[in-house]
């Protein structure tokens, strides 16, 4: 099961770079003051992605240990959030 979970928040995080790479074509854009739609601007608004680095370090940190399941139970709110999220 917990293997299961680690599969699942690796191509979570592979979502997550996506949109990141999406939204820094959308600032460029925008620096380059071309016209952008309402909902990519929408999308400019979205704070959910703001830590990639914070995210990868729990996925790998819950990769690299013994004990996933009780990796996962020490997680503090915050990271809890992050895996119930992808």
């Amino acid at each position: 099961m917990v293997l299961k979970l680690l599969e699942v928040l690796r191509k979570g995080l592979n979502i997550l770079k996506d949109r990141i790479k999406a939204k820094e074509a959308l600032q460029a854009q925008l620096a380059e003051k071309k016209s952008t739609s309402s909902q990519d601007e929408q999308r400019l608004d979205d704070n959910a992605n703001a830590n990639l680095v914070d995210k990868r370090q729990v996925l790998q940190a819950l990769e690299n240990s013994p004990d996933h399941e009780r990796s996962v139970a020490r997680l503090d709110g915050e990271h809890i959030l992050f895996v119930y999220s992808l």
